[in-house]
């Protein structure tokens, strides 16, 4: 009744965690501030200065850049003046007078009393030598950090189950696919710090897909070990989720409906969450001892013990998905830097030992028993 109470409770608070909730805009007419936008884009790419008169009043951001006067270098590349930030993070005379102009409709609209807008659907943050986003992307090093320090102690467990005389009834055939699902997280968090680093089509590409294939490796992994699949079977089940992946990715970046422009955001995130879901669903149950109705494949006359790392990954599931509750509350960037996004991935490199503690009691885990022990 316990276990079956924890694991309710954790299912709970992981479905409590919405999408993020996008802030609706101010009522207010947003005409006249796209056209202040347009009008300071066109003043910076004439004289490389965000420049806006608004009321009598003069306003401009980050002084004026002398070489993105007249659109700038001819190859599209970056200004002469730039600091050495800005050229390795790519910024070109074009971004940079977006960036500065945002900040300068920012600076109108508090002297109005009116609170932060929204650009390109982001909101305005300060970069610091050159990164955009400094907290976030701070903050997915050191979860990738976390992951890549702990992938050396996961391959020598692996390693010592693939190789034992005797890996126990449940086999060893899982145990590289926990090393490879760890890569893949690390592979994540590397291009989430290079999307908040700098936003680009590139980038954010490599961000959604990145994050789509952790999220699909993460459900395979479960599938393949609560299930015992053996080679054949994980190998079958690979090629289907392979193919799956290939159209969620190809459907999100070419989306049939493009005249909503939040269509894309919308269908991600309701597969993630329904692939999340079903992961958990999955891992805890079996983690807690709850019996498959077929037993697992090849498990004859045999029943599961609770897994001894069942704690671990309970309580990692937990933390994990509070962290994410941050998401639910979307708020301008306070001082600039610190976002809900930016607190989400803060909140979740501490917790992420507890998941290779659980992995590394799996790997030396047998996982069945006979009925009458």
């Amino acid at each position: 009744m316990r276990r079956s109470f924890v694991i309710l409770v954790i299912l709970v608070i992981f479905g409590g965690v919405a999408p993020a909730a996008r802030a609706e805009p101010p009522q207010e007419d947003w005409t006249l501030w796209n056209n202040l936008y347009q009008r300071c884009l066109y003043n910076c790419g004439f004289d490389g200065c965000s420049r806006l008169g608004y009321k009598d009043v003069t306003y401009v951001t980050g002084g004026c850049v002398e070489g993105c006067r007249n659109g700038g270098p001819k190859d599209g590349g970056a200004a002469p003046d730039f600091d050495l930030g800005m050229k390795l993070t790519g910024w070109t005379c074009q971004t940079d007078c977006k960036y500065r102009c945002m900040h300068t409709l920012q600076t109108i609209r508090r002297s109005e009393g009116l609170p932060p807008a929204k650009y390109y659907g982001k909101w305005s943050f300060t970069r610091v030598f050159g990164v955009q986003e400094i907290v976030s992307t701070l903050a997915s090093l050191a979860n990738m950090g976390v992951h890549l320090w702990f992938i050396p102690s996961v391959y020598a467990a692996a390693r010592n189950r693939t190789s034992a005389t005797s890996a126990g009834p449940c086999g060893s055939a899982f145990a590289r696919t926990w090393l490879v699902n760890a890569a893949i997280n690390a592979n994540a968090w590397l291009w989430s710090a290079v999307f908040h680093s700098r936003d680009t089509r590139w980038t954010e590409f490599m961000d959604y897909t990145s994050a789509n294939l952790l999220m699909f490796s993460a459900l395979y992994c479960v599938l393949v070990r609560t299930f015992e699949l053996d080679n054949r079977r994980s190998a079958g089940l690979f090629f289907a989720f392979f193919a799956w992946l290939v159209s969620h990715v190809r459907m999100v970046n070419n989306p049939p409906d493009r005249s909503v422009e939040s269509y894309r955001w919308e269908v991600n995130m309701r597969v993630m969450m329904t692939i999340a879901v079903a992961h958990w669903a999955i891992v805890l149950p079996w983690a807690y001892g709850c019996r498959l109705r077929r037993g697992g494949f090849g498990s004859g006359n045999r029943r599961r013990l609770s897994h001894p790392g069942r704690h671990s990954l309970a309580l990692f599931a937990v933390l994990w998905h509070l962290a994410a509750l941050a998401e639910v509350f979307d708020f301008p960037p306070i001082w600039g830097y610190l976002d809900s996004h930016a607190l989400w991935h803060c909140g979740t490199p501490h917790c992420i030992w507890l998941w290779y503690r659980f992995l590394k009691e799996d790997l030396r885990w047998d996982g069945v028993a006979k009925k009458d022990q």
